[in-house]
């Protein structure tokens, strides 16, 4: 069955850049895995958290206004989560949606 969502134009209210960070945590564990995802779910402009395998620990999508404004949220709100070590950002330059149910 497929779920029914909002089909939004980020760019139309005010949210001209996407891009998804790859984040590896400092320091490894259960715990460090549970606070990083409960704080980083916190902040609004990101819109997913995925728990991935192989480089990165977690992969996230995050709007911003404009690349200042992406610069502001990476430096005051993700850098200074616990347990963040590197992070690989990479722009979204433009995006294909395939037709069909799913």
């Amino acid at each position: 069955m497929r779920s029914e969502g909002l089909d939004l134009n980020l760019e139309k209210i005010g949210f001209g850049v996407t891009v998804f960070l790859g984040v590896k945590l400092a320091t490894k564990g259960r715990v460090s895995l549970e606070d990083f995802e409960r704080a980083v779910s916190a902040i609004p402009e990101v819109q997913t958290v995925e728990h991935v395998l192989g480089l990165y620990d977690f992969r996230l999508r995050v709007v911003a206004r404009d690349l200042a404004d992406f610069e502001r949220v990476l430096r005051r709100r993700i850098m200074t989560l616990p347990g963040v070590g590197e992070v690989e950002a990479n722009v979204l330059l433009s995006e294909v949606r395939r037709p069909g149910p799913i």
